[in-house]
C-alpha cells in the first residue's frame, strides 16, 4: 500500500462513521479532498461491482438518491447514467478515482448502509431472512478487511479466520460490566477513528484505553502520577496475575504506543491496524485473569 505521509483528519460533518452512522467528532485539519492519495482504495473492484448491484437491486431511482445523500457522496454522482446500475457504478468509480479520505469513508458508509438495510429482521414477517444480495456484499466487504456487525450495524477491521466483531463486543461488554466506562469509551472511539481513517486519533485513543485498562487491572488509583502503567504491571506481577515475561512485555508495549508516527516500512494505516489488533488481543487475554 502506498504511503502518503501524515493524513489530515476528516472535516466535521463531511462523512459519517461506517461503524455507527454518526458524524465523526470535530477534528482540526485540511479538507480531505486536497489529499493527493491515501494508498489503495478501501474497496476492491469486486466489492465495487457487488455493491453497485446491491444498490441497484435494493433501491428505486428516488431512494438511491436518498442513499447517496445519507452517505454524503451525492457530489460524486455522474451527470448522466443509462440506468440505476450504471448510475451506481459510475458513482463508485468516481469515488475510487478521487481516492481521498472522504471518498474512502463514503464508500464504506454506502456499504454499511446497504448491509444494515438488507440484513434479516427476526421481528418482521416479510424480512425474516436477509435480502438476496446481502450475503454477497457482506462477503465481498469482508474480503477487503471489513466485517459487518449486524447487532450494531457497524463495520470493524477483520483478520482472516478471526471474528473481530466478537472480540470487540466481548471487550466492550466486559469493561462496561466492570464499570470501567472510561476505558470502554476510549476503545470504542479508537475503533471509530480507525474506520474513518483517522490514524492519529485511533492511536491516541488506544493509548488512553490501554492506560486506563491496565490501571484498573492493577488497582492503581487515578491521579497516581507518572508511571501508572508501570506501577500497575508491578502490582499485577506481585499478585501473580501475569505469566512469565508478561510484566516486561506490558511495559514495552506501553513504550511502543508512545512512538511518534509509523515504524520503518509501515504506512500510518498499517501501524494503526497493528496497534488496534494487538491491544484487542491483549486486552481480552488480560481481562480473563483479573
Amino acid at each position: 500500500m502506498a504511503h502518503c505521509g501524515d493524513l489530515p483528519t476528516l472535516p466535521p460533518a463531511q462523512a459519517r462513521s461506517p461503524l455507527t452512522g454518526a458524524a465523526p467528532p470535530e477534528q482540526a485539519g485540511d479538507s480531505a479532498r486536497d489529499l493527493p492519495c491515501v494508498g489503495e482504495f478501501v474497496l476492491s473492484s469486486r466489492s465495487i461491482g457487488v455493491l453497485a448491484e446491491a444498490i441497484e437491486a435494493g433501491n428505486t431511482a428516488t431512494t438511491m438518491g436518498t442513499l447517496f445523500l445519507k452517505a454524503d457522496v451525492d457530489r460524486w454522482e455522474p451527470q448522466g447514467a443509462a440506468n440505476k446500475l450504471d448510475r451506481s457504478v459510475k458513482l463508485l468509480k468516481n469515488l475510487r478515482a478521487e481516492n481521498s479520505k472522504e471518498t474512502n469513508a463514503g464508500a464504506l458508509e454506502l456499504a454499511r448502509l446497504m448491509l444494515a438495510a438488507g440484513k434479516a429482521n427476526p421481528t418482521s414477517y416479510t424480512r425474516s431472512e436477509p435480502t438476496i444480495w446481502w450475503a454477497a456484499l457482506r462477503d465481498a466487504v469482508a474480503a477487503d478487511g471489513w466485517e459487518f456487525d449486524d447487532n450494531d450495524d457497524r463495520l470493524v477491521p477483520t483478520v482472516p479466520a478471526l471474528q473481530v466483531t466478537d472480540e470487540v463486543t466481548w471487550i466492550e461488554t466486559d469493561l462496561k460490566d466492570r464499570g470501567w466506562t472510561t476505558a470502554a469509551g476510549h476503545y470504542r472511539q479508537a475503533i471509530e477513528a480507525f474506520a474513518s481513517g483517522n490514524w492519529a486519533s485511533a492511536n491516541s485513543q488506544l493509548r488512553a484505553f490501554f492506560e486506563d485498562l491496565v490501571r484498573h487491572a492493577g488497582g492503581v488509583p487515578p491521579g497516581a502520577g507518572t508511571g501508572q502503567v508501570q506501577q500497575a504491571f508491578d502490582a499485577l506481577q506481585a499478585a501473580n496475575k501475569l505469566v512469565n515475561g508478561e510484566q516486561q512485555f506490558g511495559k514495552d508495549l506501553w513504550k511502543l504506543l508512545h512512538a511518534n508516527g509509523s515504524h520503518p516500512g509501515l504506512s500510518d494505516q498499517d501501524e494503526s491496524r497493528f496497534r488496534l489488533l494487538t491491544l484487542t488481543g491483549y486486552a481480552r487475554y488480560l481481562l480473563r485473569r483479573v
